[in-house]
């Protein structure tokens, strides 16, 4: 009956390793979210400067031109300026709402790690204990 005892020490080093595994590729999915959202995170940064750079270009273009016409001042170029800071202000809400789905879609896929890691757990010793159970019910009753 030793050939008993070698399944069930070889199920339940089986479970042991499946468990391992999860929690290694649970600790590899975390730092690939991690780098993941500071890749994103410089990305909105960078699109941010990018946006306010043209901003500031664009209302020294205006003012440069409204001081050439005379119309320096005036209620056209006020509007103008105005017209650019909403437009500017509207596309940095959007990169943040952006940014912001992104994080939220890191953050589930981690418990979704989370949760599969678990039930990988569960499955590897449930099948480790009904190896071992099926051996000993395997093994002749001694009278």
């Amino acid at each position: 009956m030793p050939w008993m005892a070698v399944m069930a020490i070889a199920s339940v080093v089986g479970a042991g390793a499946s468990i391992y595994s999860g929690i290694e590729q649970k600790k590899a999915q975390e730092e690939a979210n991690e780098v993941l959202s500071a890749q994103e995170t410089i990305n909105d940064l960078n699109t941010k400067r990018k946006s306010v750079k043209e901003a500031r270009v664009a209302r020294a273009r205006l003012m440069q031109q409204s001081s050439a016409s005379g119309t320096s001042g005036g209620s056209g170029e006020q509007g103008a300026l105005s017209g650019l800071q909403t437009q500017l202000g509207a596309g940095m809400a959007q990169m943040t709402g952006q940014a912001s789905t992104a994080n939220a879609l890191t953050n589930i896929n981690e418990r979704l790690a989370d949760k599969m890691l678990f039930s990988q757990s569960v499955g590897a010793i449930a099948g480790a204990t009904g190896s071992i159970a099926g051996a000993k019910a395997a093994q002749p009753k001694k009278p």
